[in-house]
């Protein structure tokens, strides 16, 4: 994990002061090294990560996209038989009224 961006800062500042002990100034320019090399890191994973996750979800959609063109096909024609047969059930004649069927 790299460091927080505001420990990054206080290493850099304590850097720019012209005192500071040579032994010192190494150890943080060799944790300011590790860290980038954590950075380098973790970018390069996580942009592995996220082509994965877009390659993923591409094949998702197309994948969806012919299963819904399927369900459309064949919903649609049974759909519509049942309305029909629904509709014809529900129709009423005005002589069965008048009988009370």
């Amino acid at each position: 994990m790299a460091m927080e961006r505001e420990q990054h800062e206080n290493l850099l500042n304590e850097l720019l002061n012209p005192e500071l002990e040579q032994s010192r100034r190494t150890e943080i320019l060799q944790e300011l090294r590790v860290d980038y090399g954590t950075v380098l890191t973790d970018i390069s994973s996580m942009t592995e990560n996220i082509e994965g996750l877009q390659k993923d979800n591409t094949d998702l959609v197309v994948s969806n996209s012919k299963l819904f063109r399927q369900l459309g096909v064949v919903g649609n024609d049974g759909k519509e038989q049942e309305e029909v047969q629904k509709e014809f059930s529900e129709t009423v004649t005005l002589e069965q009224l008048e009988s009370g069927v």
